[in-house]
């Protein structure tokens, strides 16, 4: 099924926020192929180097021209397609906060959708569309988004037109799709176009039909759940009346909470165990499935944290592609990815309880942050099991240092594996610099940084001082700067 030459297997690189350098792509594709990979599907979102009037959308570190190149130049290499993802109606954060564009939005208070009656709308999508294929003009696919369109049809201008035209926010929705893949098919005849299928599950087949929908784009079905999808019944029958084509979509990070850092590989593993299952139930309603894509969140929207990073998500991801690869998955499955990336012993599947250390022959790209990721989810189990411990809880409460009341015997217990792991977390922080230096951007690693390490960095901080502070009012010392410990 997914070992054809006819069915791609994409990896989905999500770039928001946290653009890998391309020496890095150098290391990762070579890899990526020799574990089943047939293309990338590339979200640029503010890392393309949009220019002329739109060139303010671009972030600080975006590719350029020539990175573009290169990424072309490697996949050319490695006999592997491009497909490059540019959002065209919702998660359009990354234009819509701009002042420049906020006129455009559905709602004004919010960034997420575009106004598709607006009538600067759709010459500010073609604009980008045809940015992006100067860039990308030999590629055989554009992927258009139009996944999770919230707030539609609540902008005055959009419920007139509604109420004019008697139509619901579905045929809206329809009505904005169809003008953009009509245009993109007159303008690039030869592009084939995908979609995020969320938005389309529910629409009847007559509607679905009489646009005409499956001349113009074909669906990718995106499902994460690991145990029971979350599809509307009927929803293959009505897809194989309309489309010629299905495309389907898993993941392997980014899919099991905003502020994960370590994928959960078990629940992945058997997402894609999951697709298998669904596949072979309704394969008689394919009339051709095009390809799997392996999506890897880098961030929920483009205004939320970073979440599992990618180098730390690449057992996860090989895992994965082994299953699809397999259709199935053994202990020699998961023996053969351990062992072909580098570990001594099995990859540890579950992230409870926290994970196997430091490995000395791991060899995939980024390992090193791998390592030091997982030292930092050790780290933070530690913090817990202090902050919890019967010593802070009943001799050092926040009632009790409110009050000055506090024995300093026991504060110094709690002072000593504090400042260990403070010195420990430090030491981290000096070789995750580095180590992610070797990967990304500066402002990438600043974020990451700010967003874990150094806020519980600052806790431990206080934690000490709050230490000393009772030990010089229980031990009567002047200056508890000057207490050695």
């Amino acid at each position: 099924m997914f070992d054809s030459a006819n069915v791609h297997r994409l990896v989905h690189i999500d770039l928001k926020g946290a653009p890998p350098k391309i020496s890095y792509f150098e290391k990762l594709i070579p890899l990526l192929v020799s574990h089943g990979a047939t293309g990338l599907l590339l979200e640029y979102e503010d890392t393309f180097p949009f220019h002329g009037k739109v060139s303010h959308l671009r972030t600080k570190n975006a590719y350029t021209p020539a990175d573009i190149m290169k990424l072309h130049s490697l996949a050319n290499d490695y006999n592997i397609i491009i497909i490059p993802l540019i959002q065209t109606f919702g998660h359009f954060e990354f234009v819509l906060k701009h002042d420049e564009q906020r006129m455009l939005r559905e709602v004004d208070l919010y960034p997420n959708a575009l106004c598709p009656t607006h009538p600067d709308s759709f010459s500010l999508v073609a604009t980008l569309i045809e940015q992006m294929m100067e860039l990308h003009q030999n590629d055989s696919y554009l992927h258009i988004g139009a996944d999770e369109v919230w707030h539609l049809g609540r902008c005055p201008r959009c419920q007139d037109f509604i109420d004019s035209q008697k139509m619901s926010t579905s045929d809206l929705f329809l009505t904005w799709l169809l003008k953009v893949t009509r245009w993109i098919k007159k303008e690039y005849p030869g592009l084939s176009l995908i979609m995020w299928d969320d938005m389309i599950r529910s629409i009847p087949l007559e509607k679905l039909k009489s646009g005409r929908l499956g001349d113009v784009v074909e669906p990718m079905i995106w499902q994460y759940h690991a145990r029971k999808f979350d599809l509307p019944e009927g929803m293959f029958e009505r897809y194989a009346a309309v489309f010629n084509g299905l495309w389907i979509a898993s993941a392997f990070k980014g899919a099991t909470g905003s502020t994960q850092f370590l994928p959960p590989i078990q629940h992945h593993i058997n997402n894609h165990m999951m697709w298998l299952a669904t596949i072979a139930e309704h394969k008689h309603q394919f009339k051709k499935l095009k390809g799997i894509t392996f999506t890897g969140w880098q961030r929920y929207d483009h205004y939320a944290v970073l979440c599992e990073l990618l180098p730390v998500s690449i057992p996860s991801l090989c895992l994965c592609m082994r299953v699809i690869m397999e259709e199935s998955f053994t202990e020699a499955d998961h023996q053969y990815v351990s062992q072909k990336l580098g570990f001594s012993s099995l990859i540890n599947v579950s992230p409870f309880p926290r994970p196997q250390m430091i490995e000395q022959g791991m060899n995939f790209p980024g390992h090193k942050i791998y390592i030091g990721v997982q030292m930092w989810s050790n780290f933070v189990c530690k913090y817990h099991a202090i902050s919890n411990s019967e010593g802070m809880l009943g001799w050092f409460s926040d009632y009790m240092r409110a009050r000055n009341f506090t024995n300093p015997v026991q504060v110094e217990s709690i002072m000593n594996p504090i400042n260990d792991l403070q010195q420990n977390l430090l030491e981290l922080r000096n070789h995750m610099t580095s180590w992610m230096l070797e990967v990304y951007f500066e402002d990438t690693v600043e974020e990451w940084l700010g967003c874990f390490i150094d806020p519980l960095l600052d806790k431990l901080k206080n934690i000490l001082e709050d230490c000393k502070r009772q030990i010089l009012i229980g031990g009567r010392v002047r200056d508890y700067k000057k207490i050695d410990f």
